[in-house]
């Protein structure tokens, strides 16, 4: 009986593959219902693109005449209502410098500019940063990371950024920065050019 039924549904569904084989080969020779596809535009030099996507970093470039276009990483994070929080930019910095690696990270007005931003990478490994202005977007620390804090992202999988806000003055703001895809996509990150 169980056999039977077996090649009963087998046989069904062999027939309703085989018709909308037909259907769709009849509707592709009368060219309906297939998409022509939109053309993609090619950014304007000077105007950023997304080049790419590497786990949770965007590999946003800039086009440039030459086609050597320099690219940055970034990550909008947000909260559990799925509402934007910050958003932070990371580019690679010349050597020779004590940090290997820069960030601006973007909070929300009314941050509390008089406590400063932490990020922390675990429960031993935070530190402190001010913020530099803040602008109608948002304000704005301006980071360095040294090679022991690129490390330290890419063997993470989460780090947070904490802030206090001027509707919650005594609590932290807990922001997390998500790690994942972090080591290839830094690699695709290239130096800023004075």
């Amino acid at each position: 009986m169980l056999n039977r039924f077996i090649t009963v549904f087998f046989f069904f569904v062999f027939s309703l593959f085989a018709s909308m084989q037909v259907l769709w080969a009849q509707n592709a020779e009368a060219g309906e219902g297939l998409s022509l596809g939109l053309a993609v535009p090619t950014p304007e030099i000077g105007q950023p693109y997304i080049a790419e996507r590497v786990g949770d970093w965007n590999i946003r470039c800039v086009r440039t005449q030459d086609g050597n276009d320099p690219c940055e990483l970034t990550q909008i994070l947000i909260n559990n209502k799925n509402e934007p929080m910050a958003e932070v930019v990371l580019f690679k910095l010349p050597a020779g410098q004590p940090a290997v690696a820069a960030a601006n990270i973007i909070v929300p007005l009314e941050t509390l500019l008089n406590i400063p931003l932490t990020i922390s990478f675990g429960p031993e490994t935070s530190k402190k940063y001010p913020y530099s202005f803040c602008t109608s977007v948002g304000c704005i620390a301006r980071i360095g990371l040294t090679e022991e804090d690129i490390v330290l992202m890419k063997k993470g999988l989460v780090a947070q950024i904490i802030i206090a806000h001027l509707s919650l003055p005594n609590e932290n703001v807990i922001i997390e920065l998500s790690l994942k895809g972090f080591t290839a996509a830094y690699q695709k990150a290239t130096m800023l050019q004075n």
